[in-house]
């Protein structure tokens, strides 16, 4: 017995030690997966950090100038993009998982941000930041990524279309030099249609000059010198390097002759203006601010706000995954960490006075192409930033307006999915329906709006396809010895907006004189799914048959719907679960429409001791 005891308790032992292993095993990789560092960061070497290096440089001189011109985009001051550049690079890098990915202002959180917050005061754009970094973290901490996926492909493509066509039209101000105020699209128009005999000829000049610029060194990044010498792959490396630095470089140039026109007392172009010097005062976000003669408290702010509190989290969320799956060459994107990193990265960013911001499509594409390998590359990225908002925010005043819009122009006009349409065609029509609804929406009646509008169609088509699933009615009569039935095949799961369709596909089926009279089987196989409404509608299909006096049969049941309809108590319920029950079944049904009454309890009691399911064998 002490032997006995002693075996038990080092089981015990041991089964204690294995749990406790297991339990600090898992601890180990939920922090590996929350903190990403500790995957990539063992590994790291000098080879990592050049090829990180080289990328977040090439990074800073794409992003620089595009904060400046997304925080005009966002009706925002200069500066307001730069301070919404360099935190969310920092906290990126320790809780990242897509190395190309860059956080920063963007064109569609800045034109949701316009939206929102217009005729405002900042502390509106840095509230809705630390209120939309709130949302993304309680997404990833909840788990909620799943509710991205009710956003479709299509109605991505039609939003994002939309836009960065009014994106593009929304810049129609600067590159002519006009001074008006316009939200929509059609307004935009109608403004541009009242002012266009205000344009200035040289912001004409200058913009048509920078556009025309900018798309041709685009061409850079595509063209290859052939030979293979260490002369040729310098010419490449050149070219790339050129054409990924074109915003930086044109924006440069242009504020240089803006400059030399200033220092004649000449100013040919509206200019960006005074913006602030230095690096923003940290401190919590905004819980109050006035505008328009009124002060406004923290429950003042989020009314005003309104839906993009909601709106705004989700297209940023909507952006970071896209990102992440489009460069996870194959592995597995960790989408609820893709929410928290983002959440933290608005959250802290709120604090440096940021505006709303997530990873830019055409930032994290110049990231690959560069080389970047890990997260890191972010450090160079903030770095450069923050040098630019302490040495050089003075000379930015000197860039034209003009050429912030073509910088704006060019990297938006590429969003416009046209590519899109010939595929949807060919794959799914109807794909194109939500697509074009959503896009046209968008321009009528706003982004927000247009996007909610889409998730509804979508959301239409769903309910459609479960209320009306495709049955296929096939009449089989070539079985040896199984007199002829008819054979009813649903391909989905029948919930109870299904059950009503299938009544009637069943009863128009059996309306035919030439089918009345054959049994029916309902062949559940491909249906997975059943609820409570279902089995009230099968008990009413069954009474009905009963009037009629035709058989009908549920034949393979798979084991969730079975226990769905076991709590169906009439005796005319037939279920059978495989092709030679079911046969059985049939040819019982023909001997018993052959004899007399007064035999058919004996058969009753034959089926009963059959395999076949027959509910208190009541045929």
């Amino acid at each position: 017995m002490v032997t006995a005891a002693r075996w038990s308790l080092r089981r015990e032992s041991d089964a204690a030690r294995s749990a406790g292993q297991r339990c600090v095993s898992c601890t180990k990789n939920f922090i590996r997966r929350r903190f990403p560092p500790l995957k990539w960061g063992p590994t790291y070497d000098s080879h990592k950090a050049a090829s990180d290096a080289v990328a977040g440089i090439t990074i800073g001189l794409t992003l620089i100038p595009q904060a400046i011109a997304y925080a005009g985009l966002a009706g925002l001051s200069a500066q307001y993009g730069l301070y919404s550049s360099f935190a969310g690079s920092f906290v990126y890098i320790l809780l990242g998982t897509c190395p190309e990915v860059n956080i920063g202002p963007s064109a569609l959180l800045s034109l949701l941000t316009f939206n929102y917050t217009h005729d405002t005061s900042p502390e509106m754009a840095v509230l809705l930041c630390f209120l939309a970094g709130i949302i993304e973290l309680l997404c990833g901490i909840f788990h909620l990524g799943f509710l991205v996926e009710f956003v479709s492909l299509p109605v991505i493509s039609g939003f994002t279309s939309a836009a960065a066509l009014i994106i593009a039209c929304a810049q129609i101000k600067g590159l002519l030099g006009l001074k008006y105020k316009a939200e929509g699209f059609k307004e935009i128009w109608v403004q541009v249609y009242h002012h266009v005999g205000e344009a200035r000829t040289w912001d004409i000049v200058l913009s048509v000059c920078c556009v025309t610029t900018l798309l041709l060194i685009r061409m850079l990044k595509d063209f290859k010198v052939k030979e293979d010498t260490p002369r040729g792959r310098t010419l490449n490396k050149f070219f790339w390097f050129f054409a990924n630095a074109r915003n930086a470089l044109v924006v440069v140039v242009c504020a240089f002759i803006a400059f030399i026109f200033k220092s004649k007392g000449e100013t040919p172009f509206v200019l960006t203006g005074e913006i602030d010097v230095g690096l923003p005062a940290v401190g919590p976000p905004p819980f109050s601010t006035s505008f328009g003669n009124s002060t406004y408290g923290f429950m003042d702010m989020c009314r005003y706000l309104g839906s993009g509190v909601f709106v705004t989290p989700i297209i940023g969320i909507l952006g970071n995954v896209a990102i992440a799956k489009a460069f996870a060459n194959g592995k597995v994107v960790d989408a609820t960490q893709e929410m928290i990193a983002l959440g933290f990265c608005n959250i802290i960013g709120s604090f440096f006075r940021s505006m709303p911001v997530n990873g830019s499509f055409s930032r994290s594409a110049v990231s690959n192409a560069s080389g970047v390998l890990t997260p890191f590359a972010g450090v160079y990225t903030g770095v450069m930033v923050i040098l630019a908002l302490t040495f050089l925010t003075p000379y930015f005043y000197y860039i034209p307006k003009a050429t912030l819009a073509s910088v704006i122009i060019c990297a938006v006009i590429f969003m416009v999915d046209i590519g899109k349409v010939k595929p949807m065609w060919k794959s799914n029509k109807r794909d194109l329906v939500p697509a074009f609804i959503t896009f046209f929406a968008c321009l009528l009646i706003g982004v927000e709006y247009g996007l909610l509008v889409g998730v509804a169609v979508d959301v239409a088509f769903v309910m459609y396809g479960s209320a009306r699933p495709e049955i296929v009615v096939e009449k089989i009569t070539d079985i040896p010895g199984v007199p002829p039935y008819l054979k009813v095949t649903p391909d989905s799961g029948l919930m109870f907006p299904a059950i009503d369709y299938l009544r009637e596909v069943v009863s128009c089926t059996r309306a035919d004189e030439k089918l009345s009279n054959m049994p029916l089987v309902v062949d559940c196989v491909q249906v997975h799914r059943a609820d409570f409404t279902v089995m009230h509608g099968i008990e009413s299909l069954i009474k009905d048959f009963k009037k009629c006096g035709q058989h009908i049969v549920f034949h393979r049941l798979t084991p969730s719907v079975r226990r769905v309809l076991d709590t169906i108590t009439i005796p005319e319920f037939i279920t059978s679960s495989s092709d030679s029950d079911l046969h059985h079944i049939l040819r019982g049904f023909t001997l018993e429409d052959r004899i007399p009454t007064d035999t058919k309890l004996e058969m009753e009691m034959s089926k009963r001791s059959s395999s076949v399911s027959i509910k208190d064998s009541g045929v």
